[in-house]
């Protein structure tokens, strides 16, 4: 018995892959094509001809090209200048024709392009490397801490401090204005962190002070240089570098934005509550330097000691004695009776805390049956008996 065969498809091997279009590659021009060369032609000459003809061609086609694409820009303007209700006239209508048979030969001269060794291909990049040690990058901006950040900073102020207070100053102004001062000054208020202390020291002062609203302004400068400094670090970039990215982002992403000015509002609120504390602390520091320099001084030219005068004194005159402010000193002594005044500041000026200009002549204060009234009624308020 025979088998029968069993049928072979045709389409089988290379012959199925008719998923492969080669047809691009019949537009090659070869440049050392040489089925046309005669025999009695010299080569090179030929093949200098030939390119020189492909290269005129390949002019005349791109300015033919050209002048299509720009009139084809020209009929679009026109068409596109009329309304929809009108586009279907027979003017406009005749424009869309002219149109769709310009974009039809651009397409026809595209598809007809030959290529070869010139246009084929294009130079992506060329680079030249020299064998060669090369420069370490400048990295992010260190953070420093302890000694390190106090070292050179009394120097950068001195040289820099009318650039520091002109930057304070930008305060109130725009984030474009600002950026543009940072790309011309970045490089010195960027280098090290003494401009920021010396902003942080700017805020603390101004607040202590009482200038809150020209607190604000500086707070602000001072967290636009912390940004930058974060900004070096996260990137491992030096932080004049992150001028122009930091603002750009600042300026056109609003989330960004928002989040900045959260962050200088929590820098305030910081700036507001060490003021306090600083004050606090400074004003111990001095009311007990007060008292040792009383302890230290010993009895005044009346005899008596200072320390036992102070602590006599009434407040408001106390702490005007340890701030050494003359006019709360005489505010304080206008408030007081008179008598009481006139008793305060003999004593004052028998412990040596008060020193009377010579070319006033004798105090008024000086009168001894006054000052022995006042010193009765304090003794016997201290003794708790009632006055006559």
């Amino acid at each position: 018995l025979l088998r029968p065969r069993r049928r072979t498809s045709r389409k089988s091997g290379l012959g199925g892959m008719s998923g492969f279009d080669y047809s691009k590659w019949d537009k090659i021009e070869l440049s050392d094509d040489e089925d046309d060369l005669h025999p009695n032609i010299d080569k090179d000459s030929w093949f200098r001809l030939k390119h020189r003809q492909r290269v005129e061609k390949e002019e005349e086609d791109d300015k033919k090209r050209s002048r299509l694409e720009e009139k084809m820009k020209s009929l679009r303007t026109e068409y596109d200048t009329f309304p929809e209700a009108v586009k279907s006239h027979m003017r406009a209508q005749k424009l869309l024709k002219e149109i769709r048979d310009i974009e039809r030969e651009l397409e026809t001269m595209e598809k007809q392009r030959k290529l070869n060794a010139d246009n084929i291909c294009k130079t992506a990049e060329t680079r030249t490397e020299v064998n060669s040690k090369p420069e370490p990058s400048p990295g992010p901006e260190p953070r420093l801490s302890g000694e390190a950040v106090a070292q050179g900073y009394c120097e950068f102020v001195e040289e820099h401090e009318d650039l520091l207070e002109k930057y304070i100053s930008l305060g109130d102004r725009s984030l474009e204005e600002v950026c543009e001062f940072l790309k011309q000054h970045g490089g010195t208020l960027l280098q090290g962190e003494h401009a920021e202390s010396y902003l942080l020291l700017d805020c603390l002062e101004k607040e202590m002070n009482g200038q809150h609203s020209e607190m604000l302004r500086s707070a602000r400068q001072q967290q636009l240089l912390t940004q930058l400094r974060e900004f070096s670090r996260a990137s491992g970039r030096p932080a004049r570098d992150g001028v122009v990215p930091v603002f750009q982002r600042l300026l056109d992403h609003e989330p960004t934005l928002e989040s900045f000015k959260e962050a200088v509002i929590t820098f305030q609120r910081k700036v507001e509550k060490r003021a306090i504390t600083k004050k606090a602390e400074m004003d111990a520091e001095m009311a007990a330097q007060g008292e040792d320099n009383f302890e230290a001084a010993g009895p005044g030219p009346g005899g008596l000691d200072p320390m036992d005068v102070f602590k006599s004194l009434p407040k408001p005159m106390q702490d005007a004695f340890r701030d050494k402010d003359i006019q709360r000193l005489q505010a304080a002594i206008e408030e007081l009776p008179e008598e009481e005044a006139r008793y305060h500041l003999k004593r004052c000026e028998d412990s040596g805390l008060w020193v009377p200009s010579p070319e006033a002549g004798q105090p008024p204060y000086r009168d001894g049956e006054a000052c022995s009234r006042v010193l009765a009624a304090q003794r016997r308020a201290t003794a708790g008996a009632s006055p006559p």
